[in-house]
């Protein structure tokens, strides 16, 4: 839906009642004797989706106008409503919005700021009326007249990125326009979230294979493990060595990275006991990208082979060059189960490689980018005799993500549109879900039922081919 339907909501939900109405409160002193009149009002209802339950809303209707009764209103949404001396007080059942309005009176207050009602409230049978889409938003919520759907908390504006689902089926995403970290969890209900962390360092983090756990190292190189279901962070071991590409074993005891300042070392560190433990000290420098197997035996991660500098015995400037035959990435495999292990080389193609994963055949797969920008994007998967072949996709693959069934698979089309698949070990490709907007990132559920993903900033959920829009304004999704 886009946003000009949205700005006509405002006059579609305040139809004009004609003959005023008779304040809720008899100390009120700020309603006019005309506002008794309400005889040529009309009652009736109208059906509207409420946080996807259908209400029918007690109406009146009188000269070509709309209005709602507040108390039912109210309810619908949670909010508490109390009446006093000086009209009628709303909460929201967050706490976060208190509304005052008077029967009677076009003028109210929300959060302290004086808005104007296109129709004063007007009382008929002992109940007050409003309109519908100011009373909605006063309270935070949010209205669509076109599909007559009502949230009780409005979808949160802004650009999100780094998504990460939970295992309590949360979708938790970073708000990357915010002034400051704002890191929110999104149930699978659109308007209900809550701000789930502001620790500067727990932006991006490692998610454990149970979706219970995540894990990042701060500033200082310390590990920082953050509970997933209430957002509490503490401090794993007392190491403060540069730590990135932090992966989880499978039974969530062990945390990999790579370490040291030019990303020379794997290692490893118990989740139990903080010790660590290294696994290549092979001082070969810019690792990246680490992935372990889900049985623990087996390490792959990509060396950025940077140029090889070579000058003269008299080392002059002139007489300097760099050899980039070599250079680029490649992809290693390293036996981690066996003291003295040497890594294997996967790869020796100049490509670049991204997103590599350890299927559970033993194969090896990962993006393969034209260097130079002059071919298409490949998936390309290392069998485990090392042969290496290319995986056939509708679409130009852009993204990829290791799950216990096999891979999900992002590309784009001729015609520009995104498509996820889902490949289950050798069987082919399996659409999961098209749309014509550009996707940044996907999130996949522990069970691979829901796909998370971000598109245009906006975080939305995907399930069954179907898309629910759990953040920005409320615009159509195809």
């Amino acid at each position: 839906m886009k946003n000009s339907k949205w700005i006509g909501a405002a006059l579609a939900s305040s139809l004009l009642i004609t003959g005023g109405a008779v304040s809720v409160l008899a100390t009120s002193s700020h309603v006019s004797a005309a506002a008794v009149k309400t005889a040529t009002a009309v009652e009736g209802s109208m059906t509207w989706s409420i946080n996807g339950t259908p209400v029918a809303l007690s109406t009146i209707n009188s000269g070509g106008y709309k209005l709602y009764s507040l108390s039912q209103v109210a309810a619908e949404l949670g909010a508490g409503l109390v009446h006093g001396s000086s009209g009628i007080q709303l909460n929201d059942s967050k706490g976060l919005h208190s509304v005052q309005i008077q029967a009677g009176v076009k003028s109210y207050q929300v959060d302290g700021e004086t808005l104007e009602f296109t129709v004063a409230p007007v009382v008929r049978n002992s109940k007050t009326y409003v309109e519908l889409t100011k009373l909605v938003t006063a309270l935070g919520g949010e209205l669509a007249a076109d599909d007559h759907t009502i949230l009780s908390f409005a979808r949160p504006a802004g650009s999100f990125d780094t998504l990460h689902w939970s295992a309590d089926g949360g979708l938790i995403a970073n708000q990357s326009d915010a002034e400051s970290t704002l890191l929110y969890k999104f149930t699978q209900t659109p308007g209900n979230y809550d701000l789930f962390s502001s620790s500067e360092g727990a932006v991006d983090f490692a998610v454990s294979a149970d979706q219970q756990w995540g894990a990042f190292s701060d500033e200082t190189g310390q590990l920082k493990l953050i509970n997933l279901s209430t957002g509490l962070i503490s401090s794993l071991g007392k190491d403060t060595s540069v730590k990135t590409d932090i992966v989880w074993s499978s039974d969530g005891k062990t945390l990999y990275f790579v370490q040291g300042d030019k990303q020379e070392k794997l290692a490893q560190i118990s989740v139990e006991t903080g010790e660590v433990k290294a696994l290549l000290e092979d001082k070969v420098e810019n690792k990246s990208e680490l992935r372990i197997s889900a049985d623990g035996k087996s390490a792959v991660y990509i060396v950025n082979i940077t140029g090889t500098a070579k000058n003269d015995a008299d080392s002059t400037e002139d007489s300097l060059t760099v050899d980039f035959s070599k250079a680029g990435e490649q992809l290693y495999k390293l036996d981690i189960t066996t003291k003295g292990a040497k890594p294997v080389a996967l790869t020796t193609t100049p490509d670049n490689k991204l997103y590599p994963e350890i299927l559970a055949n033993g194969s090896v797969s990962y993006l393969s980018a034209d260097a130079d920008g002059n071919a298409a994007n490949t998936l390309k998967l290392i069998t485990a005799d090392g042969k290496s072949t290319d995986v056939a996709l509708g679409a130009e693959a852009n993204w990829s993500t290791g799950v216990s069934t096999g891979l999900v698979v992002s590309g784009t089309t001729t015609d520009g549109s995104t498509v996820i698949y889902s490949i289950a070990g050798s069987a082919a490709p399996v659409e999961l879900y098209r749309t014509a907007e550009d996707v940044s990132e996907v999130a996949v559920s522990a069970d691979g039922s829901k796909l998370g993903i971000i598109s245009d900033g906006k975080v939305l959920v995907i399930q069954n081919g179907k898309a629910l829009q759990l953040s920005g304004s409320p615009e159509a999704v195809n």
